[in-house]
């Protein structure tokens, strides 16, 4: 988007300024937003522990979400919030309507296709008669019961959407349904984190990826016009001294396809709030009732109004 540089009347540079491109996608253009997310999520939060809780979609899966980023991003959505709400509303776990902040993240460190959603869920919600119940469970959700009943309604979902899915070159019905009866035996991954009682760290670690795509600048290392050098964390490989950076050099076409598969489509919405944290309607009234009884400290408002914290 070109730039522009601040000069003094005596030759000397200020500072080049960089003209903003506005893209969500953009890592240098995602901090103001960023900040003005957590600043309304400040505005929003219930002053209750919350639970952090991850859901996986298997990377068998992949071969059609590069083909179906948009339905199949809808469906995860839909399926995450029936099976967290669908068991939160059972009486031997909740018995209650909780509030739920979901984003949709697509990559990993080395910018790989990994789909998961990750759910800020407050320790509680409203029954029906109206009144608050807190979470007595450590856990918030047994993780069993929730990875089989979201697995069952992704499925599901998916045989559903059949016929507007787009199949791989060389497929058809019957490959289709091999891969839903090969998912269905399939062990999927939910991560049920202990609760939170400061839920910051969470919200901030969702607002460095809800702009900015999948890498930011400070992971760049070098480019010659052939390749691209990035640092990322190497998981797999942590040890008692921790998660170790390694480097990885990809070829600039690799590199750029790996990016721009993670970029969203047209105001597609990848940061959602069900429940208790839904905007709008009746919800906002309800909300902003419990949210008398339950005020945010203002320690922890101005936690999430000071600024974000680095890239982990």
């Amino acid at each position: 988007m070109g730039g522009h540089v601040a000069r003094c009347e005596n030759g000397h540079v200020v500072k080049a300024w960089y003209n903003a491109c506005r893209n969500r996608s953009c890592p240098r253009c995602a901090y103001y937003r960023t900040a003005k997310w957590l600043e309304r999520q400040a505005k929003t939060l219930l002053g209750c522990p919350h639970h952090h809780v991850i859901f996986t979609v298997p990377h068998e899966l992949n071969v059609l979400w590069e083909r179906n980023y948009e339905v199949l991003a809808e469906l995860l959505f839909v399926c995450v919030r029936q099976a967290l709400f669908t068991l939160a509303g059972d009486a031997r776990y909740l018995g209650a309507q909780p509030g739920a902040i979901m984003a949709l993240h697509t990559w990993g460190q080395q910018l790989f296709l990994h789909p998961h959603v990750h759910v800020l869920v407050t320790a509680g919600g409203i029954d029906a008669l109206g009144r608050w119940v807190a979470s007595a469970r450590r856990w918030f959700l047994p993780a069993e019961p929730l990875k089989r009943l979201f697995r069952g309604k992704l499925v599901a979902g998916l045989r559903q959407l059949s016929d507007r899915l787009r199949l791989p070159d060389g497929w058809g019905p019957d490959q289709f349904e091999a891969l839903c009866r090969q998912l269905e035996h399939k062990r999927w991954n939910v991560q049920v984190r202990e609760r939170y009682e400061d839920p910051t760290a969470v919200l901030n670690y969702l607002g460095r990826y809800l702009n900015g795509g999948p890498i930011g600048e400070s992971r760049l290392l070098a480019f010659d016009g052939q390749s691209v050098s990035f640092r990322y964390k190497d998981y797999r490989g942590q040890d008692s001294e921790g998660v170790p950076h390694k480097v990885m050099t990809l070829a600039t076409e690799v590199f750029a396809r790996r990016v721009l598969q993670h970029v969203p489509p047209k105001g597609f919405h990848v940061v959602r709030g069900y429940g208790l944290y839904r905007r709008g309607g009746q919800t906002e009234g309800l909300r902003q009732k419990v949210r008398a009884d339950l005020p945010v400290s203002p320690e922890l408002h101005r936690a999430l109004t000071a600024g974000l914290t680095e890239e982990p």
